[in-house]
This record gives C-alpha cells, sequence and structure tokens, in this order.
C-alpha cells in the first residue's frame, strides 16, 4: 500500500504544474502504484473555501475513494473556512484540516487558529502544516518555521501534527526534529522540492520510521522523485512500509 500524504488538486497563483486536473492525477498515480492519496485542494488555501469543498467531494467519489482530501482553515477568514471544514469532515472523505501559516501570515501559536485545533480534537483528526525554515527570498517562511508550533501541540496533545515539508530546508529539518524528539504527536512528510541525500535515513534515525510520511506536493512536483527515495533508502524494508503507506493510513483512518 502506497499513500501519498501530501498532494494538491488545483491551480495556485505563483506555482507552475503542468496537469492539475483529477485525471491527470490518477493517471500518474496509477503509473507509478499509487494507491490513494490526500490531497488539499489548492482553492481552499486560496480563499475560495466553497469551491474547494464541492471539488474534493467529486474528486473522492469519481476516483472511487482513492482521494481522500483536508480543507484549509483560515485564520483570517474564521468563520467561513470554519464552516466548510466542519461540512467537510461530516464527509467519509475529509480525514484532516489543513494550515498553511506562510502563505496566511500568520504565526501558528495566534489565538485565532485556536479554533482549527479544537475542531482536529473534536473530530479526531490531524492537522496538515506547511512548515519551513527561514528564507532570504521568501520572508512569509518566518510564520511557518517548526518552533512555533510547540504552543499548540503541547497544549493538544491528543491531536497529531502532520509538519509538511519536515520543515523544508536544513535548518527547517533540524527543528522539525527537535519538535518532534519532544512530542509524540509531531509526525513529518516528505513532499515539496527538499530532496537532500540521506534525508530519509536521517530523519528514520533521528524520530524512528513510525512518524514518516511519504508526500509528494503533486501535481505541483513530480511524485516519482519522492518515490524513488524512500525506495532508494538505506532503511529496512519494514521502515520503507511504514513511510510510504501504513503510517498515513492508520493516522487518516484510510
Amino acid at each position: 500500500m502506497i499513500v501519498d500524504a501530501h498532494s494538491h488538486l488545483g491551480r495556485m497563483a505563483g506555482y507552475f504544474a503542468p496537469d492539475t486536473s483529477l485525471g491527470g492525477m490518477l493517471a500518474l498515480m496509477d503509473a507509478i502504484g499509487i494507491d490513494l492519496a490526500v490531497q488539499m485542494h489548492t482553492s481552499s488555501i486560496m480563499e475560495c473555501f466553497e469551491e474547494a469543498y464541492s471539488a474534493s467531494v467529486e474528486a473522492y467519489r469519481l476516483s472511487g475513494k482513492r482521494l481522500a482530501y483536508a480543507l484549509t482553515y483560515h485564520p483570517c477568514y474564521v468563520e467561513d473556512s470554519l464552516g466548510w471544514l466542519r461540512r467537510s469532515l461530516r464527509e467519509p472523505g475529509g480525514v484532516a484540516i489543513k494550515i498553511h501559516p506562510g502563505q496566511h501570515q500568520v504565526f501558528p501559536e495566534d489565538p485565532r487558529y485556536e479554533l482549527a485545533w479544537e475542531l482536529a480534537a473534536e473530530y479526531r483528526v490531524p492537522i496538515i502544516a506547511h512548515s519551513w525554515a527561514l528564507s532570504d527570498y521568501n520572508a512569509s517562511q518566518r510564520f511557518a518555521t517548526p518552533e512555533h508550533f510547540e504552543g499548540p501541540v503541547a497544549r493538544y496533545p491528543q491531536v497529531n501534527l502532520v509538519l509538511g515539508h519536515a520543515g523544508g530546508r536544513y535548518e527547517g529539518h533540524l527543528a522539525a526534529v527537535d519538535l518532534a524528539r519532544l512530542y509524540p504527536n509531531v509526525y513529518l512528510d516528505l513532499s515539496g522540492d527538499s530532496f537532500s541525500f540521506g534525508l530519509v535515513e536521517w530523519l528514520v534515525s533521528q524520530v524512528g520510521a513510525e512518524r514518516i510520511l511519504f508526500g509528494t506536493d503533486a501535481t505541483m512536483f513530480d511524485p516519482r522523485a519522492h518515490l524513488a527515495r524512500v525506495l532508494d533508502a538505506d532503511v529496512t524494508l519494514g521502515a520503507k512500509a511504514l513511510i510510504l503507506g501504513d503510517n498515513a493510513c492508520r493516522l487518516f483512518g484510510l
């Protein structure tokens, strides 16, 4: 079982993706053996909550339940995003809550995020968060560095947090691992454009394979590169099975 725990349908301003269609995603999944995926529709990140809800429910149905989904909570549009999130979590395909502090430029410990954590606790679903390192070319990444998640992670031990991109870059990886060592409800996914040699092996050595998730950021990135680095990693076959699918199935109830 291979599960892409971090993927996207839809287009997003500032990001190039050659084919964001449902058919294109399913064809690529079939071609390389990805059985299931958790997708976070980009419309939801960009404040189009109803569009993201409708497209996600339809994609779940048309894919034969292969594409579960997470809608985005927006701390600046609390009422709208919370309403659509509640609706999505009542659907069989709604398995998580997405937050994107960098895109929305609100720090994770900001009180406006409290409702997202309360909702995750109520529905017993994980939160998937964009995380990254400080960047001299993208100042908004300062809102998403891993240490800013410690407050809510500590207050909500019953809610699992997935740090998308495992912190994104070298300093972010170090901070993400530090947080995961302190809190057993912190998971790390491998999505994004961080292709450091030895990253999978290092993460396994630091936090264990049980809290690492295969993710790709498809359709913005080609999932073949992400799959190859897990398959080629110098870790046990059991560790690869956990990373590639078993952890995601357990975490998202797939």
